[in-house]
C-alpha cells in the first residue's frame, strides 16, 4: 500500500518541498487512510499537513460525530483542523443543485479558501470507475471519458490507482480507525447505485471489468492528450483577427476542427453545447449564421467563422444633434454632417428597414443600405444598431458612414446639421 502510494505521487509530481497541505477528511475509511500515510511522509517529502472537514448537516448526529471523530484524531496527532458546517440540503434547495451538487462546490470553497499549497483528496480507482460511468450515463465526450484526473491545479488524488477494497482492508489490518456512512447503502443517490448496482452487475458479465474499464480511461486520456495538442497547434494557424479562417478549418480533421471551434469560443466567453457545436461545424461549408442563445450568435462569411452579437434594442435617444454656422462647423469627432436647408420638411432618427434607400454623395449612383453596408464592410451584427437619418422625403444619412446625394454640403452651404452619438452602455 505504502509503495503504490508513494508511487503514484511520483508518477504524477504531487508534492513539492515546502507545501503546505490541505486533506479533505470526511472521516471514512479513504480519507482516514490518505491522512494517516501523509502523516507518515511528511518529513520525507517536508510537508505540512492540515485537515478540513464538512459537516454537510444531512445525516444529524451521526455527520456531527463524525466531525468530532476527526477533530478528536487531529488534536491527537498535532494536526491543525478546520470546519465548515452547512445544512446542504436545505441550500442546495435554495440555489437549485443537487445536494450532491452543492457539497462539492461548498468543500471546493472552502478548501481554496484556506490559502493552501495543495488539496489532498480521497478520490480512489473505485470512484474513478463510477464517475466514468456516471457521465456516460448522462452523456460525454472523450474528455468526460478521461475519468478524475490525478492532479488538477492544486488538487492531487494520492489514492487514485488504489482500490477501495484494498484501502478498507488495509485500514482494517493496520489498526486505522474509520467513521461508516450509513447513507453509502442508499442506492437513492446516484453515485450509491452505480457503486451498488451497476458495477456488479457488469462484474457478473465479467468479472474483470473494472480492471478493463480503467486500460480503457487510461486510453482515452492518451488519445485525448494527443487530440488537445494537434487542436492547439491548429486553433493557432486558423485565429485570425478574432475570427476563425475556414480554409483551415476545412483541413482539419472533424476531430480537431470541433475542438478548434470550442476553444475560439471559450476564449470569447461561450460554452458550446454538443447541439451549438454541430450547428457551427455546418457553418464551415456555408456562409450563414446560428444562434447560440439571446443575442449571440456565430456568424459564418465567405472566409471566415467568428462570435457575433446582435443588439437589436432601439438606439434612438443615444444621440444629439446641433445646427452649426458655416464658420463654426468642424467635421471632427462627428458622426454625420449634411446641409440643413437641403432637408425636406422634418428629421427622423431610427434604425434600418427593408428597401431602405440611399444615393450616397459623391458616387453618382443610388443603392439598398444592405448593399451599401455590405460595401463598406460593416458587421452584421452591428448593422440593426446604426442610425438612419431621413427627412419626409427618404434616408439622407448613415451614421459614421455617409449622407444622400441631396443634401450633401457645398460651398454655398450655409448651415450645417450635425450629429454625434454617444457609445451604448
Amino acid at each position: 500500500m505504502n509503495k503504490q502510494f508513494i508511487k503514484t505521487i511520483e508518477k504524477y509530481n504531487m508534492l513539492t518541498k515546502g507545501d503546505r497541505v490541505v486533506v479533505g477528511v470526511s472521516g471514512g475509511a479513504d480519507s482516514m487512510l490518505l491522512l494517516n500515510l501523509l502523516l507518515e511522509i511528511k518529513n520525507d517529502y517536508d510537508i505540512t499537513v492540515e485537515v478540513a472537514h464538512i459537516e454537510h448537516g444531512i445525516r444529524g448526529k451521526s455527520s456531527v460525530d463524525d466531525a468530532k471523530f476527526v477533530e478528536n484524531f487531529c488534536i491527537k496527532e498535532n494536526v491543525p483542523f478546520h470546519l465548515l458546517t452547512i445544512d446542504a440540503t436545505a441550500e442546495a434547495k435554495i440555489y437549485g443543485k443537487s445536494v450532491e451538487e452543492y457539497s462539492r462546490i461548498k468543500r471546493y470553497e472552502f478548501f481554496n479558501s484556506l490559502n493552501c499549497d495543495k488539496i489532498a483528496t480521497a478520490h480512489n480507482f473505485d470512484d474513478n470507475i463510477e464517475t466514468v460511468l456516471f457521465r456516460l450515463s448522462r452523456g460525454t465526450g472523450l474528455k468526460g471519458a478521461c475519468g478524475i484526473p490525478a492532479v488538477r491545479d492544486n488538487i492531487i488524488r494520492p489514492l487514485i490507482e488504489i482500490t477501495s477494497k484494498d484501502i478498507r482492508s488495509f485500514c482494517d489490518d493496520n489498526d486505522i480507525q474509520y467513521r461508516i456512512d450509513e447513507t453509502n447503502l442508499s442506492n437513492e443517490y446516484s453515485r450509491n447505485y452505480i457503486r451498488n448496482v451497476i458495477v456488479n452487475d457488469f462484474e457478473k458479465l465479467n468479472d474483470s471489468f473494472c480492471d478493463n474499464l480503467a486500460a480503457f480511461i487510461e486510453d482515452c486520456k492518451d488519445d485525448y492528450d494527443f487530440i488537445e495538442s494537434a487542436s492547439q497547434s491548429a486553433y493557432i494557424k486558423a485565429l485570425e483577427d478574432n475570427a476563425l479562417d475556414k480554409n483551415v478549418l476545412k483541413t482539419l480533421h472533424p476531430a480537431v476542427s470541433k475542438r478548434v471551434i470550442n476553444m475560439y469560443f471559450e476564449d470569447n466567453g461561450v460554452v458550446l453545447d454538443r447541439l451549438h457545436l454541430n450547428e457551427c461545424m455546418c457553418l464551415i461549408d456555408k456562409s450563414s449564421r446560428c444562434e447560440i442563445k439571446k443575442d449571440i450568435f456565430a456568424l459564418s462569411d465567405k472566409r471566415h467563422i467568428r462570435i457575433a452579437e446582435f443588439n437589436n434594442s432601439n438606439n434612438n435617444n443615444r444621440y444629439d444633434t446641433k445646427i452649426l454656422k458655416k464658420f463654426e462647423f468642424n467635421p471632427q469627432n462627428v458622426d454625420f454632417y449634411c446641409d440643413y436647408d437641403k432637408i425636406n420638411g422634418s428629421i427622423t432618427v431610427r434604425n434600418r428597414l427593408p428597401g431602405d434607400y440611399i444615393s450616397p454623395a459623391g458616387r453618382g449612383i443610388g443603392k439598398t443600405l444592405k448593399k451599401l453596408l455590405n460595401e463598406c464592410g460593416v458587421d452584421v451584427e452591428k448593422r440593426d444598431s446604426l442610425l438612419i437619418i431621413c427627412d419626409e422625403k427618404g434616408v439622407i444619412g448613415v451614421e459614421g458612414i455617409c449622407c444622400d446625394e441631396r443634401v450633401k454640403p457645398d460651398d454655398s452651404t450655409e448651415n450645417f446639421l450635425i450629429m454625434t452619438v454617444s457609445l451604448e452602455d
